[in-house]
């Protein structure tokens, strides 16, 4: 599957939002500082895992915390050719 990077990063962005109900988060927000937890890192996990149709270790939120090092990390060990 290939995805832009940008467009992969908006998605992390926009269920980072949603999971954290905070609408002003931006990419480089950090997901923990910004009211993420573990188990909304799993929530986030999985909804990663729906947008690119492969299973993401949550642990990728835990290592790159914001959207924007999630979306590259993400693109390097899932969607790499």
């Amino acid at each position: 599957m290939t995805i832009e990077i940008q467009i992969l990063e908006d998605k992390i962005l926009e269920i980072f939002r949603s999971v954290t109900q905070v609408p002003s988060l931006t990419a480089d927000d950090d997901f923990f500082n910004s009211g993420g937890d573990s188990l909304l890192a799993v929530e986030a996990g999985f909804q990663i895992s729906q947008i690119i149709d492969q299973e993401v270790d949550p642990m990728v939120i835990f290592v790159f915390t914001t959207a924007s090092t999630c979306a590259v990390a993400v693109s390097e060990q899932y969607l790499a050719a």
